[in-house]
């Protein structure tokens, strides 16, 4: 279970929090939207950070070259140290599902990232960068940039620890996802992962799914996106133990987990951020995983 750190003064003084050990440069300090963002294949992008939109962070690496990362790609935002040096205590907890947010006073916080709103050329009246922020318990933290040092975006590269009682011959039956993939990286140990995408009621999604998982130590317990290989059905413990064992599923923020299976095209059935997972009641044995690469179409417009 996650620990969440809850924050008692987010209207501290951003300059107060710059003098504090993590290194910031007097650029950062007054409020600068440098940063280098750590892509999930280890590539590492430096620039001004300009917006997150559908999914979707926009970094300024020149003024004639904006750069276009799907928020499934991303594992690091760092407004402090170049996206290297990052010390265990950071990346040990990042390597879960859960997003963490780095304080300049090196606070840890568990939870989600939202929304990034503000910066020059927004609406805000002072032009303020604020992320949003929230817990699973679904309160909501907004913190200036000026106080954080990095947004881990979850499943830091390097894999989550095996969970305790993993049965000992999975490591010889174990898969991998595909490295050189590019989408979302949705691990079959995690019950759910996030897109990073909100999505509308009605919207459709276009879908393109690599990667099997394996289901326990026995050879033949693999699926594919669309269910196990065997037509095994999950559990009833499981999000829909009427489907597929294994079968790639999803859920809108809280709301009821869906099929997605091999769609291609699949309608959205509520508003809020897409999570994505593996239709199985016991993920902690689980190998492997799915990469998904998604493109949400355009909002259908309302007839008058």
């Amino acid at each position: 279970m996650s620990t969440y750190f809850r924050l008692d003064h987010l209207a501290t003084a951003a300059l107060a929090f710059a003098t504090l050990g993590l290194g910031a440069s007097p650029a950062l300090a007054q409020g600068s939207d440098d940063v280098t963002v750590m892509l999930r294949s280890g590539e590492r992008v430096s620039g001004r950070l300009e917006d997150l939109e559908s999914g979707t962070l926009f970094v300024r690496v020149s003024q004639n070259d904006q750069r276009k990362l799907p928020v499934g790609q991303v594992a690091l935002i760092d407004y402090v140290g170049g996206a290297q040096g990052l010390p265990d205590t950071e990346t040990g907890p990042a390597r879960g599902a859960d997003h963490v947010l780095v304080m300049r006073n090196s606070q840890l916080i568990q939870g989600r990232l939202v929304d990034i709103e503000g910066g020059v050329g927004s609406n805000r009246p002072d032009d303020r960068r604020v992320y949003v922020f929230r817990t699973s318990a679904g309160e909501e933290r907004r913190v200036a940039a000026e106080q954080i040092g990095r947004v881990y975006l979850g499943q830091y590269p390097g894999g989550s620890t095996p969970a305790a009682g993993a049965a000992a011959g999975a490591a010889t039956t174990g898969l991998t996802m595909p490295a050189s993939a590019s989408g979302v990286r949705v691990a079959a140990n995690q019950p759910w992962t996030s897109t990073g995408i909100r999505v509308t009621e009605g919207q459709t999604v276009i879908f393109s799914v690599q990667g099997e998982v394996q289901l326990s130590t026995a050879g033949d317990d693999r699926a594919s996106a669309a269910g196990a290989a065997n037509n095994r059905r999950a559990a009833d413990r499981a999000p829909l133990p009427s489907a597929l064992a294994g079968a790639l599923i999803g859920r809108i923020g809280n709301g009821a987990p869906f099929g997605i299976g091999n769609q291609v095209v699949v309608p959205m059935p509520a508003t809020g951020e897409l999570f994505l997972g593996v239709n199985d009641d016991e993920v902690g044995d689980n190998s492997g995983g799915f990469v998904v690469d998604l493109k949400p179409q355009a909002v259908p417009r309302r007839r008058r």
